[in-house]
């Protein structure tokens, strides 16, 4: 049964646990969030079709959703990390050792196939999603998913900005804000786990 089909059983174990705050299909919602979060989250990371928020591409809304299926199944903060593994193993998009690579073999591994680039925007997408799903949901965030979160963004502005601005003549900065954002967010996250 997925979580959708759990709308009513969502609400009574949000009413029983309240460390969980787990949202219904009416989707995002402030309602459905923990208060320290909905105390620093901007108000365009509530916008489910914004790029730039956590939950605004197709990776990042299903990130939110597997993580909260996970939770309403009894995941503890402890485990989580390996919840959001078991995801990207899944999607099997991006080399695992390209995470820890040098810049300029992640620019190579992009230079090599023109999906590679969106490819790892799924998985950056995914790791901060991640990170920022463990706040909305406990209030806090597991220091290994906010260490991922951070080495995606570190990653969005240091390699993936430059290399789309020669791959495709974008202009510089265009993730700046994103990454500010997240920082910010994550900054103001107390560690659980």
């Amino acid at each position: 049964m997925t979580l959708s089909g759990r709308r009513g059983l969502a609400s009574v174990r949000r009413m029983a646990t309240s460390s969980r705050f787990l949202d219904g299909l009416d989707g995002l919602a402030r309602a459905t969030s923990h208060p320290a979060y909905v105390a620093v989250a901007p108000d365009w990371f509530w916008a489910a079709d914004d790029p730039r928020a956590p939950f605004g591409s197709d990776d990042g809304h299903d990130t939110l959703r597997h993580l909260e299926e996970y939770f309403f199944d009894g995941g503890s903060d402890d485990e989580v990390p390996g919840a959001l593994v078991e995801l990207l193993d899944d999607w099997a998009l991006v080399p695992e050792e390209l995470w820890d690579a040098a810049p300029e073999t992640v620019v190579a591994w992009l230079d090599a196939d023109e999906p590679h680039v969106r490819f790892l925007h799924g998985e950056i997408d995914a790791y901060v999603a991640a990170a920022v799903a463990h706040f909305k949901v406990a209030g806090g965030v597991h220091p290994q998913l906010r260490a991922w979160a951070e080495r995606a963004c570190a990653l969005l502005a240091t390699v993936v900005d430059p290399w789309e601005q020669r791959a495709y003549g974008a202009g510089p900065g265009r993730y700046d804000e994103r990454v500010a954002a997240v920082r910010t967010v994550l900054a103001a996250t107390p560690a659980v786990g």
